[in-house]
């Protein structure tokens, strides 16, 4: 009886060592599947980078049957990628075989189904199979009675009513029998096929058995990997050992993400089952790199199986939020804690540096104050000294013009008193009507003014050009200074901003001087009101 108990003892021992290292290593192949879908980017363009290789030779080569061999590798890289491409790619290949003969036709026809059926459209993806003519080549390719194989699986998996769904699966039976019946024995067409009708008929340590002898040899360029890995899973699943399930779903997944796939069913299948295991964060993450991945490949019948498991990705969110807010629940409680002592230490630390605190502030309040008062200071001296600078300058112009005013005075006296001396009435009309008229001396003066306008502000033209529209800029004139445009500016310039004042200074109408600023102001990129003020900063 002891013996019995030890025996027992140890047994279970042993298989829980196995049941631990076996979690181990999944744990590691989770976290390198986690990886490998942050980086599916680069597996991706690595895909993306032989397609576009494929296109350069496809351009160069001039031969139909070289272009319909290219054709074939371009789909078979599409039919997991893209999966409307290689529907595309499927009839450029047809359009081929017309012209190389009835073999040809028969291989397009069968690249034409497998797209239709990967897009979701079964039904046409048999018609289509029901063309290929059964000549001898057919009859014996394993590919042919793969399609009619996974289209009514397709069509078995979409349809609800029971007895149609029996009829589908009685076709599936029948076509991994004769894909066992014409496949060689070393292949993975009779392996999978094989371990896949055992399955189906609960003989599930069976196909195990042969399926993982078959995998112990399977290397990793071995296009058939994912799906063996698949089947493993399917088998164990079947078995209800969720444990080998998982490991093989993880591997399978994998292999998938590692050669670019998007249209795949090992990623979604491994959402799920970590959901029930409760690994909700990855489960989530499949699952929504799942839909991404589909999504991109455009396979309509895998976005249909996704569909039914939207229910899990709302679970696995809502179980996420739920978890969230606990967190943050407990992190706000715990950083109202920490809050609470950071106030008691702050009033205890403010209580010893208020006097400082005080004395800081006073001096930045005073040396805010300081820096206001020196940029306050700095433009009053600019001010002034553009000020005292237009002062002098006019100021001599006042002057000048005073002093030429009064010397003409002198020498028209002079002149008026020689001709009353010695001439006639008549030599003083004439003398009088050759002197120049007031209008000559007001140009004089203008042409003066805009002079010394412009010594004080030589860039005023361009700058007050600058704040009208392209095409609306002012040119003056050969042989001018300024417009009466730029004139009226250039005394709201020097702070004479009243129009009457301005319409006194230039002897223009009230209303001349209005039309003058109205006009600029629809002329101005800034709002009609702003232009004045604008200018007074030029």
């Amino acid at each position: 009886m002891f013996r019995c108990l030890t025996l027992i003892l140890f047994l279970f021992c042993f298989y829980s060592g196995l049941v631990a290292a076996d979690k181990t290593d999944d744990n590691a192949l989770l976290l390198q599947l986690d990886k490998m879908i942050e980086q599916r980017e680069v597996y991706q363009k690595k895909v993306e980078k032989e397609i576009t290789e494929l296109r350069k030779m496809l351009d160069y080569v001039g031969d139909d049957k070289a272009k319909f061999d290219i054709l074939s590798d371009l789909f078979v890289m599409y039919r997991s990628f893209k999966v409307d491409t290689a529907l595309i790619v499927a009839e450029e290949r047809l359009q081929l075989a017309d012209r190389l003969g009835e073999e040809y036709v028969n291989q397009g026809l069968m690249n034409l189904a497998d797209a239709l059926n990967k897009i979701g459209k079964h039904e046409k993806a048999l018609e289509v199979l029901d063309r290929v003519k059964r000549t001898e080549a057919v009859r014996k390719d394993t590919y042919f009675y793969y399609l009619y194989h996974t289209t009514y699986l397709s069509c078995y998996n979409d349809e609800t009513e029971a007895s149609k769904k029996r009829l589908f699966m009685q076709q599936i039976k029948a076509y991994k029998d004769t894909l066992i019946a014409i496949s060689d024995p070393n292949t993975a067409s009779y392996v999978t096929n094989k371990c896949g009708r055992l399955g189906l008929q609960g003989k599930w340590d069976e196909a195990i058995q042969i399926l993982s002898g078959y995998y112990e040899h399977c290397a990793d360029t071995n296009p058939d990997k994912a799906s063996v890995e698949y089947l493993l899973a399917e088998l164990y699943l079947g078995k209800r050992d969720m444990q080998q399930a998982k490991h093989f779903l993880i591997r399978a997944s994998i292999t998938d993400i590692a050669n670019a796939k998007k249209v795949y069913m090992s990623l979604q299948q491994l959402a799920i089952l970590l959901f029930q295991e409760g690994d909700i964060a990855r489960a989530y993450n499949y699952i929504s790199c799942s839909l991404e991945d589909v999504s991109f490949g455009k396979a309509r019948y895998r976005i249909i199986d996704i569909a039914e498991y939207l229910p899990i990705i709302k679970a696995a969110n809502d179980s996420r939020i739920k978890a969230d807010r606990d967190r943050v629940l407990f992190f706000l409680l715990t950083l109202s804690i920490l809050v609470i002592a950071l106030v008691i230490v702050f009033f205890f630390l403010r209580k010893k540096n208020r006097n400082l605190l005080k004395v800081k502030q006073s001096l930045v309040e005073q040396n805010r104050r300081l820096q206001e008062m020196t940029g306050n200071l700095t433009r009053m001296n600019e001010e002034i000294k553009e000020s005292n600078h237009i002062k002098e300058e006019y100021i001599g112009l006042l002057f000048n013009i005073c002093s030429e005013y009064i010397y003409k005075q002198e020498n028209d006296r002079k002149s008026l008193l020689k001709i009353v001396n010695t001439g006639s009435m008549a030599d003083i009309s004439k003398m009088l009507h050759n002197q120049s008229s007031t209008t000559e001396d007001f140009k004089l003066f203008i042409s003066k003014f805009d002079t010394i306008f412009l010594s004080i502000f030589p860039d005023f033209v361009e700058s007050f050009n600058a704040l009208l529209k392209e095409d609306e800029r002012i040119q003056v004139k050969e042989g001018e200074l300024l417009t009466p445009e730029l004139r009226i500016y250039a005394l709201i310039r020097l702070g004479i901003n009243d129009n009457s004042k301005i319409a006194n200074f230039l002897h223009y109408s009230l209303q001349t001087v209005y039309n003058y600023r109205l006009k600029m102001r629809n002329k101005a990129i800034v709002p009609g009101k702003d232009l004045a003020v604008q200018v007074q900063k030029l």
